[in-house]
């Protein structure tokens, strides 16, 4: 499974994305499944399995980020929580994401938002602030706690 504190769990259904991010976060060290099933049920069963130390979750096929925002909550409340990165090319879920102002927004209490096409750089700084956060409490996640917008 990977050392503890290096699992890094990517839901995103473009594979030319996720490989790619694969390979930079497993040259970084960190252990790496990718899901291509953004349904709710199959990200609770992945994360119960694998209990990673950080998602980047995408908000697959549509528009606005879909369920994503559901799935996010879901992450924030749960014991421990699991920081959620916001890994989306929808400008509008980004841009509320980042203003952090509506209901379902702070429900998601995203770690951070990286609006695709992303910085790598970047990545690994969200990715690294993230992980940080899910050691730090094994208390779900506060509205906009520890955010990080890029």
């Amino acid at each position: 499974m990977g050392e503890v504190g290096r699992r890094v769990l990517i839901v995103d259904d473009d594979s030319d994305i996720a490989n790619l991010v694969d390979e930079v976060l497993s040259d970084d060290g960190y252990a790496v499944t990718i899901l291509r099933d953004a349904r709710i049920e199959a990200i609770q069963e992945v994360v119960a399995q694998l209990e990673p130390d950080c998602m980047l979750l995408d908000g697959g096929v549509g528009s606005g980020y879909g369920a994503s925002w559901e799935s996010a909550a879901q992450m924030a409340a749960r014991l421990p929580a699991v920081p959620v990165i916001m890994f989306t090319a929808h400008a509008g879920a980004s841009a509320e994401a980042m203003e952090n102002t509506s209901e379902r927004s702070q429900a998601a209490g995203f770690a951070a938002v990286l609006p695709k096409p992303f910085n790598l750089t970047e990545l690994l700084r969200a990715i690294e602030v993230a992980v940080g956060e899910s050691h730090r409490s094994d208390q779900p996640r506060r509205p906009g706690q520890g955010s990080l917008y890029l």
